[in-house]
């Protein structure tokens, strides 16, 4: 391993493209700190930073097959992490919109509780109808909100166009809202940045 650590990043792409996990390893070890610490200033929480970072690197490890055509790893984890940041920031504002649409909804709660029950209730609503999607559909969904691909990475993943993708996103969010009624667009906000 310790003549693995000389080698550039590009060496080391290519070695573990090849099987040689320990060249992850390195990579890994070799950028930690550096993601760790702009994941803290973003975030200002360091579990939730170690998280993020975590993601980071296991969103790299997936996207193994790709990785020959990286010219910088450092500003491809950067990327990746930058959006992971991006997608905390829009659940936490998405969950203080939902908090607040079901204080208003339901009236101020001091009773924590009756709130978490209503949220699961509407979470299991929400789950009920993306299961009641077409299945192209609601594999579409799923791969997106719950995965966080990339229309690319859908579209490459299910074999079908962009523009299908896009197509089954458009039908999918237009029958959840249908089917959500009154639960409607604060809990969609909220649950589908999960």
């Amino acid at each position: 391993m310790e003549t693995l650590k000389a080698h550039s990043d590009s060496e080391l792409i290519l070695l573990w493209y090849n099987g040689n996990e320990q060249a992850f390893e390195i990579l890994y070890k070799r950028h930690l700190s550096l993601l760790l610490s702009l994941a803290v200033q973003k975030t200002g929480d360091r579990e939730t930073a170690k998280e993020l970072v975590q993601d980071t690197f296991v969103n790299l490890y997936s996207q193994k097959a790709s990785m020959l055509e990286i010219r910088s790893v450092r500003a491809y984890l950067y990327v990746i992490l930058k959006n992971k940041v991006l997608n905390y920031y829009r659940k936490e504002s998405a969950r203080r919109r939902y908090q607040e649409y079901l204080a208003s909804t339901f009236g101020e709660q001091d009773n924590s509780t009756e709130l978490g029950i209503q949220s699961r209730e509407i979470e299991r609503q929400l789950d009920h109808e993306i299961e009641n999607l077409p299945p192209k559909c609601r594999a579409v969904f799923k791969l997106s909100r719950k995965e966080h691909l990339s229309n690319k990475d859908i579209a490459s993943r299910l074999g079908i166009s962009e523009n299908t993708v896009e197509q089954h996103m458009r039908k999918a969010l237009r029958d959840l809202r249908s089917s959500m009624g009154a639960a409607g667009l604060a809990a969609l906000l909220y649950l589908l940045e999960r």
